[in-house]
């Protein structure tokens, strides 16, 4: 044992979230060192979400990971064909390249790399101290230092991994094996098996198959919550994946098996204990249902080195900053998974009902289960370009607006929560009704009133709320005594959100509910007046009524001139019509709207206004037709221009440059997926 190892953070465990925070951490200018040894376990393919991809992106991991991109991820629900998840991305790489990379990382930013165990840290004297004991043998090809040394820290980061499975809802098993006979080359499928029993606490079991990096090869896995046996799940994972689909009947085990404990038990006041910042399977950050968590370590690793550098000096400071950032970043996500997880007869069923249901509310709430995709917003992650003094205005009640919100619906619906939470990333630079309803508040001249928050959450509830009885409604169930699944969570959902934001409207501000109560009821008529197939679509009038009326109410609330309040109302008309539009000229390009509506499900569910300019168009633009795709993206690309043309005319009537700033960049943000209007 050598003299001991100064350093300002000692890292627990060299598995991806322990690889990164150590390299995050040595970017910052931090002596760090990294503890960690080989786990000894096999080689397969694992799955890198969309979300862990651009976690991995931004740590500048990419160079160091070589994957292959999957075309597409499949979801089953128990027996017959699968749904394909439109919204999610990944891509396949081998599990040692990833760990290799990512440790090679660490050490090309500065960190020291110790191939050890560690002793149990003692904190003293406001430091940690440790002792590793080298597991490596002789002459083996080290990329870092050798171990048998002491350390001590400042600061403590464990990413050891997940416990083994207790006794617990949120604890259970992982294993994964790989396969050869396999013919699996362009998606990844995803099956959550029925219910094994009729307990209705009954845990889930979650089964996928990755493509191989070899043809012929795939890696087939399984989790489930509570006990479970490695080999009776892998038996249970091929035979769920074989039963209707032949690619999976000449499965050969084509090396041994890798087991793994769950810990699906996150919470935020959890996450740093005595000291200790945990990250990743430590903290219980892995999806309940799927078993997924190199996206959650990917990013806890970061936060955890961005709070330890924001406050190198106060090792306390850092875990209730890490604390502050994680309940920001994953509020109602973790709570939806387990709640989720609890409920399993009802979530299957209400997921079985909804796999092939565009409309967005459905998309969103199937990703929040499902797939580690952030949301933000009702227009996902676009970010408005801002000054710093505009930020510094709308920062704090944007903030206060999701606390709100979150408050008020997290108890009983934790997913809304998830929605409605704009996450880490520059949380004030959102697209999101609050902002027209904030920047119209100061078209009168002076600072809003901070209680006009709570005002703005119930308008984000209602859009909400309105966003769930949108799109193309679910087949009719079949007669008899069962219940239509489908329908039932889109009533309850909506009637929730609704309810909530009239509550809120009723508390905060009494003197608009006659006001709120019109808008809720012209968004009903226009929902209602779409059912009529021989119809128009209505739908840009449905997104105008939504944006109009946070831009008239803030303005009326802010004590604007008249000639104000009615052209922010036309600015909000306008901008929902560019909204819409713009959401057009995404989905023609075949890229992901911002509603999570592909173009099918746009025309399916009359949401779109290109069918009541070109009558008849839809069959054409279904079937694929060019010009028909040519013709339709003209008209979208032509209204969004249209649109966004008249929401900026009508700002020249709004005196106050603070308020115009804010909404110029609104809807200009608004109408980027379409081309500028000409000066």
């Amino acid at each position: 044992m050598t003299g001991p190892v100064v350093a300002d953070v000692l890292v627990v465990g060299a598995g991806p979230a322990g690889a990164i925070a150590a390299a995050e951490l040595a970017r910052h200018g931090l002596r760090t060192v990294l503890v960690g040894q080989d786990d000894g376990a096999a080689d397969h393919d694992l799955v890198l979400s969309g979300a862990a991809l651009r976690g991995l992106e931004s740590v500048g991991a990419t160079g160091e990971v070589t994957a292959r991109a999957v075309e597409a991820v499949e979801l089953r629900l128990g027996p017959g064909d699968g749904h394909v998840l439109p919204e999610a991305v990944s891509a396949v790489c081998g599990r040692r390249p990833l760990l290799d990379g990512l440790r090679r990382l660490a050490v090309a930013a500065g960190a020291t790399w110790l191939p050890s165990i560690v002793t149990d840290p003692v904190r003293r004297d406001g430091a940690w101290h440790a002792s590793t004991i080298d597991t490596m043998p002789p002459g083996a090809d080290r990329t870092g230092d050798a171990g048998g040394v002491a350390v001590v820290a400042r600061h403590l980061v464990l990413a050891t991994g997940a416990p083994p499975a207790a006794a617990s809802h949120a604890t259970g098993l992982l294993c994964a094996r790989p396969y050869r006979g396999v013919d699996l080359t362009a998606s990844i499928v995803l099956a959550l098996p029925a219910p094994r029993t009729i307990d209705p606490a009954e845990r889930p079991t979650c089964v996928w198959a990755v493509p191989g990096t070899r043809a012929g090869t795939c890696t087939i896995g399984a989790s489930r919550l509570g006990p479970a046996d490695p080999d009776e799940l892998l038996q249970l994972a091929l035979a769920v994946l074989a039963d209707g689909d032949p690619r999976f009947a000449a499965a050969v085990p084509a090396g041994p098996a890798v087991t793994g404990a769950l810990n699906s038990g996150f919470s935020p006041e959890n996450s740093v204990q005595d000291g200790r910042l945990l990250v990743g399977d430590a903290a219980g950050l892995v999806n309940p249902f799927t078993g997924e968590g190199l996206s959650y370590a990917v990013q806890s690793a970061a936060l955890a080195a961005r709070a330890i550098a924001d406050h190198r000096e106060d090792a306390d400071a850092a875990g209730r900053a890490y604390a502050r950032r994680l309940s920001a970043t994953f509020v109602g996500y973790f709570e939806t998974a387990t709640h989720a997880a609890r409920r399993y007869h009802l979530a299957w069923r209400v997921l079985v009902a909804t796999a092939g249901d565009e409309r967005p509310v459905s998309a969103k709430v199937r990703r929040a289960v499902l797939t580690p995709e952030g949301f933000s917003g009702l227009t996902a992650a676009d970010l408005m370009p801002l000054p710093a003094a505009d930020v510094a205005l709308l920062g704090p009640f944007l903030l206060a607006c999701d606390e709100v919100a979150v408050r008020t619906v997290r108890a009983e619906w934790p997913f809304i929560a998830r929605l409605l939470i704009a996450g880490e990333d520059a949380p004030h630079q959102r697209l999101r009704p609050a902002v027209p309803f904030y920047a119209a508040l100061l078209a009168g001249g002076k600072p809003p009133d901070a209680a006009m928050a709570t005002l703005a959450a119930a308008i984000e509830l209602a859009t909400l709320g309105a966003l769930a009885f949108l799109g193309p409604m679910p087949p009719r169930a079949a007669p008899g005594r069962r219940v239509d699944w489908a329908v039932a969570s889109t009533v309850l959902a909506g009637d929730f959100l609704l309810a909530q934001a009239s509550r809120l409207v009723a508390a905060s501000a009494p003197e608009v509910s006659w006001s709120f109560a019109d808008w809720l009821g012209e968004v009903a008529a226009l929902r209602a007046a779409r059912l009529d197939p021989a119809g128009r679509s209505r739908a840009g009038e449905v997104f105008a009524a939504l944006l109009e009326f946070p831009s008239r109410i803030g303005a009326q609330l802010g004590g604007a001139p008249p000639e104000a309040v009615a052209a922010l109302r036309e600015f909000g008309s306008h901008s929902g019509h560019a909204f819409l539009h713009a959401e057009e000229v995404l989905a023609l390009r075949g890229e992901r709207t911002r509603l999570d509506v592909t173009l099918p499900g746009m025309l399916a569910g009359r949401l779109s206004a290109i069918p009541d300019v070109l009558p008849g168009i839809a069959g054409g633009l279904l079937a694929g037709d060019p010009d028909a795709r040519a013709a339709a993206m003209d008209v979208a690309m032509t209204g969004c221009e249209d649109a966004h043309r008249a929401a900026l005319a009508a700002l020249g009537d709004v005196g106050d440059p603070v308020s115009a700033r804010m909404l110029r960049s609104f809807v200009t943000t608004l109408c980027a997926p379409s081309a500028p209007p000409p000066e």
